[in-house]
């Protein structure tokens, strides 16, 4: 996509790494579906069983999305010379950013489940998240890589954000919901092209573009975290009877390879 080879595009150190980059979000979602999937037996009431089959669905869509694509071509009768240029530049922007926002509404939409299942009492995904982070601030063998590196990048996105504002894995999911929000709500500007002095059409919207792809990302660490504590059966949020989850270390993963209990 030209989004991926032009000047300014916003790629965080930590997917450029030579060792131990972060997954791109849809190998990351086929792992953490995976894992999922394996450890989906869960010994509560129906109504865990379901809610845990629902938010393991969300994931499976999630892992099952491919592309998005955009045909931004309008015919103005040939008034604007270089409309056709715009258009497949936009068409790429739109295709790439929409791609991030679909498969961020559909992890959302999987961690919201899986925190109603593992959590007795209601907490919001956020709060849940920050409960999680507490439990295993020292345990580094189920810390999810480069978790809190997503988060400060995620964080740096938003405009209004204070410059003392605590940065943390919870932190960085009640961004991506705020980053999904907006775009739900009609809130989020929608990218354009932008024509250099020359006339030449260049594709633009890049924060834009790497916030959705954060955001999927912080998410899925949050559900990551979130199995890792309720696997320990630690705290308030977790509950009696669901199947334990263990959450090791694999020196060949990019990411901490969670694995059934």
């Amino acid at each position: 996509m030209t989004t991926n080879h032009t000047e300014g595009v916003c790629l965080p150190s930590y997917r450029t790494l030579a060792a131990l980059a972060l997954a791109a979000p849809e190998e990351h979602v086929r792992e953490l579906t995976d894992w999922v999937e394996h450890a989906s037996v869960v010994r509560g009431g129906a109504a865990e069983r379901a809610g845990w089959e629902s938010a393991y669905k969300w994931l499976r869509l999630a892992q099952g999305l491919r592309t998005v694509t955009f045909d931004m071509s309008y015919d103005d009768g040939d008034m604007c010379a270089v409309g056709g240029d715009f258009d497949a530049v936009w068409s790429e922007m739109m295709a790439e950013w929409q791609l991030h926002l679909v498969r961020l509404g559909y992890v959302r939409a999987a961690l919201e489940g899986f925190v109603r299942v593992l959590c007795s009492d209601g907490s919001q995904p956020a709060i849940a998240i920050e409960r999680a982070e507490h439990q295993l601030s020292r345990r580094t063998d189920v810390w999810p890589l480069h978790a809190r590196e997503v988060a400060q990048h995620l964080t740096a996105h938003a405009r209004d954000r204070a410059d003392s504002t605590t940065v943390s894995v919870a932190s960085g999911v009640a961004q991506a919901i705020a980053v999904h929000r907006q775009a739900v709500h009609g809130l989020a500007g929608v990218p354009e092209p932008i024509t250099d002095a020359d006339a030449k059409i260049h594709a633009a919207g890049h924060e834009e573009i790497c916030a959705a792809r954060e955001a999927s990302t912080a998410v899925m660490l949050g559900i990551q975290l979130a199995g890792g504590s309720a696997g320990r059966g630690e705290g308030r949020g977790s509950r009696r009877g669901q199947v334990p989850l263990r959450w090791q270390v694999d020196p060949r993963s990019r990411w901490r390879q969670p694995v059934g209990g």
